[in-house]
């Protein structure tokens, strides 16, 4: 199977458009991106900031849980023995509320002991802790039996939220040192309570009261503060560093691009002087071709006029002399009329078709180029690839036969100066592809939507490594300084401006073909589609 290829080419190099943008040529533009990037700092501060918050708030409040857990171990552990007995002091009197047989012993060495129960025991914790560490552990009730353990408004919030079935309340108070950080989770009645609260009409499982625990808000502030100032700091830093390194590069991407600029210009330049070049190629082959296919029938014509002249020379003297008198019958044996009359038919009539096929090569080459008609028409493009074939006709006629296959087309919609030079690529190409004598096949035909060209030929070929590359710009397989590899390139911008395609199948040793598709239809896109074709 012959390999194929319909590979997109890259933009014509004709028509490069590279400029810098505005954002990279105008440092004004980064200072746009110096305030998102202090933006997105400061968002990621004030995350960090909070965050460092909600994570030192979360410390403390799992501090107070834990607290909250040991003092309802100790309560329990008190609870299962009944209550404990301690020594009487100034700070441990006898539990006035506690109204249990034995509440008060003396030792065998006379020590006095009452007995201490789970709620005055967690009492006497939370004073120690109050008077150690600053936290505040608080027993209360809605129903208390000891009127100092009545709830105040927060803790009356709270109990009454646990019996809403809330399991723990949070917040913030005032309190004499300043603001309060407040835990308060519920107490649930145990068997062991009912010695005490049963007479309050408490069942096993009821929500008696609370245990609440609080702490200054200030040590938790000023970690926090402390947290927030680190993260300022950290951030600084990074918004600097970061800052001075974005500068940095930033500035060598401008200078990376204005220096890409530059050389894109230069290219530009360069690749007009190339085209140039080609263009001037293109019209020096095809000035060749034509002068070579004019300069036979006038220079015959040429000839005639010379044979002409002297034959009305010799006619003219005769008739001089005739009107002097002169004339004998030697000067009219001298010309022999019956050829002259025949000779002179033949030398006007030829002349006149040499001059008709001077017209007919004039004509076909104004077709070929629509010097008058460089724009969107509906062409015919069988007889616009007449017109390309007579005009190219000196460069094939000793390399291939031509072939003409054409089918009847609709108009198309096209720049058909344009499309002639994309014809004449292929051919010429097509020529130059044949190394001994061979054939040249232009078929035309259409479908509903497109009408297509195909033009083969009997040529060596492409391999495919050359295939994949046949629409580059600049790729040529011919000798340096033997074509600029332009040819196929601008082949392809036209067709594609034109809302077309072309594709090419070869097979090494058989030859290649090429088949133009364009639309019937006017593409959206219509411009001038450029380009030169390469002889």
């Amino acid at each position: 199977m012959p390999a194929s290829s319909s590979l997109p080419a890259p933009e014509n190099p004709a028509h490069p458009a590279s400029r810098v943008p505005s954002s990279i040529r105008n440092r004004g533009w980064w200072l746009l991106l110096l305030a998102v990037w202090f933006a997105a700092t400061a968002l990621s501060l004030y995350s960090h900031g909070e965050q460092i918050r909600q994570q030192t708030t979360a410390v403390a409040i799992e501090g107070a849980r834990n607290m909250f857990r040991s003092v309802l171990l100790a309560r329990n552990w008190n609870a299962s023995h009944g209550g404990v007995y301690v020594p009487v002091t100034p700070q441990t009197q006898p539990n006035p509320y506690l109204h249990v047989p034995n509440r008060d012993v003396i030792t065998s060495d006379g020590q006095q002991l009452t007995l201490v129960n789970p709620a005055y025991m967690t009492r006497l914790i939370g004073e120690t802790a109050e008077s150690s560490s600053g936290a505040v552990f608080r027993l209360t009730s809605l129903k208390p039996l000891r009127p100092g353990n009545a709830p105040d408004p927060w803790e009356a919030e709270a109990l009454r939220a646990f019996e809403g079935g809330a399991r723990e309340y949070i917040g913030s108070a005032k309190g004499p040192d300043g603001n309060m950080l407040r835990f308060m989770a519920p107490l649930k009645v145990e068997p062991s309570c009912l010695q005490c609260h049963g007479n309050q009409g408490y069942q096993v499982g009821d929500i008696r009261g609370g245990l609440s625990v609080s702490q200054r808000q200030q040590p938790i502030e000023d970690a926090v503060a402390a947290g927030i100032r680190d993260s300022l700091l950290t951030h600084g830093a990074v918004f600097l560093f970061g800052t001075a390194v974005g500068w940095l590069l930033l500035e060598q991407l401008r200078r990376r691009w204005l220096e890409l600029d530059d050389k894109v210009r230069e290219l530009q330049t360069t690749q007009g002087q190339l085209l140039q070049s080609e263009k001037m190629a293109a019209i020096g082959q095809l000035a060749a071709g034509v002068a070579h296919e004019i300069n036979n029938p006038v220079s015959f014509v040429s000839s005639n006029m010379g044979t002409l002249k002297r034959y009305s020379e010799s006619i003219v003297e005769l008739l001089e002399r005739c009107r002097r008198g002169e004339a004998i019958q030697a000067d009219y044996d001298a010309i022999d009329f019956d050829y002259l009359k025949t000779d002179i038919v033949d030398l006007l009539h030829e002349s006149s078709d040499g001059l008709a096929r001077v017209k007919k090569i004039v004509a076909d080459l104004k077709d070929f180029s629509h010097v008058d008609r460089a724009e969107w028409q509906d062409a015919d493009l069988n007889a616009g690839i007449d017109s390309t074939l007579n005009v190219v006709a000196h460069e094939l006629k000793y390399r291939a036969e031509v072939l003409r296959d054409f089918g009847p087309l609709p108009p198309v919609p096209c720049i058909a100066a344009q499309i002639n030079q994309v014809v004449m690529n292929l051919v010429v190409n097509a020529a130059q592809a044949i190394e001994n004598h061979g054939t040249i096949t232009i078929r035309t035909h259409s479908d509903e939507d497109h009408a297509r060209i195909e033009i083969s030929d009997t040529g060596k070929g492409m391999p495919t490594e050359v295939l994949k590359r046949i629409f580059e710009p600049f790729y040529t397989t011919k000798p340096v300084g033997k074509g600029t590899g332009l040819g196929l390139s601008l082949s392809y911008d036209i067709i594609k401006k034109h809302g077309g395609n072309i594709e090419v199948s070869s097979e090494v040793g058989v030859g290649s073909t090429f088949v133009v598709s364009l639309p019937l239809r006017s593409p959206h896109v219509q411009g001038d589609a450029g380009g030169t074709p390469q002889p």
